[in-house]
């Protein structure tokens, strides 16, 4: 994509992170008034969720344990929970980046709204979409080296396997990424937002928005995921605030980003995209 002057519209990946931090920073007493309760309900569901696998792994990996062993009710209801309250947490901080503080709730932790549920779609759509194209390369890669190795025995097979999955791996984050762009769009409530608009709009950025929307996210989280690893209540809760801390930061640069690639674009004939109406919109200054 590029720029009413003819230069390539890049996405300047270093610079909107350190925009995130500044806008942040500059806003961190709303910040921790909006996103601090559903942080910490947040990490309470996941150290309940925790309680509850962690006896039924350590069972699983017993010698003679039970393989077939499933998980409780109350874990898939605490799952489905902690994801609702994960799409509230997203979606407010898309609005708290690109909108005005009339369009910001009081708190984070609220009923979800139409656009929150939208979001929630669009996200299990974008995760399908690229899992398809995934699946539909890995079966193409497997049938092509299956005929050019002449692959029959299992042992063979399992190599083509491996072999056609790193491709279609690298497409499935690649589509992904330029995908999650229309995410900001759908969170501040736009009306007409689709997956072609999201693809033309991340023309040319490809390789940034996987940076932005993959690789940032994991780097800023390492260290946090490490303290995981430690397998201890307190590193894990402390782990968990952090993630769930590091996560602001990394929609915060999604955001940015769309708004960037947004003021470069131009919509194709026909393609129209409607704001989200100030009328009951469930927000409050």
């Amino acid at each position: 994509m590029k720029s009413p002057l003819g230069l390539e519209a890049r996405i300047p990946v270093f610079e909107l992170f350190k925009d995130a931090l500044f806008l942040l920073w500059a806003k961190r007493g709303r910040l921790l008034s909006m996103f601090l309760p559903i942080i910490l309900v947040l990490v309470v569901l996941d150290r309940y969720s925790a309680a509850i696998t962690e006896p039924i792994m350590a069972a699983m990996g017993q010698e003679g344990g039970n393989m077939e062993m499933g998980f409780p009710l109350e874990f898939w209801i605490v799952t489905g929970i902690s994801g609702l309250l994960s799409v509230l947490l997203a979606t407010t901080v898309h609005r708290f980046t690109l909108q005005d503080a009339s369009h910001w709730p009081s708190n984070a932790l609220r009923v979800p709204n139409r656009s929150d549920w939208r979001y929630l779609l669009r996200s299990l759509q974008l995760v399908f979409v690229s899992a398809g194209a995934g699946l539909g390369v890995t079966v193409v890669a497997m049938v092509i080296l299956g005929v050019v190795t002449g692959a029959s025995d299992p042992a063979a097979m399992q190599q083509v396997v491996g072999l056609a999955f790193i491709p279609a791996f690298m497409l499935m984050l690649y589509i992904l990424a330029r995908l999650s762009i229309t995410l900001p769009e759908i969170a501040i409530g736009t009306e007409g937002s689709d997956l072609g608009r999201a693809w033309r709009m991340s023309k040319g950025n490809g390789t940034r928005l996987v940076i932005v929307a993959l690789a940032l996210p994991l780097v800023v989280n390492l260290p946090f995921l490490l303290l995981v690893s430690l397998d201890n209540v307190v590193t894990d809760i402390v782990a968990a605030f952090g993630i769930y801390s590091m996560t602001l930061i990394s929609i915060t640069v999604l955001s940015l980003s769309y708004q960037f690639l947004l003021e470069f674009y131009e919509p194709d004939e026909g393609e129209e995209v409607t704001p989200e109406k100030d009328d009951d919109d469930g927000m409050d200054a």
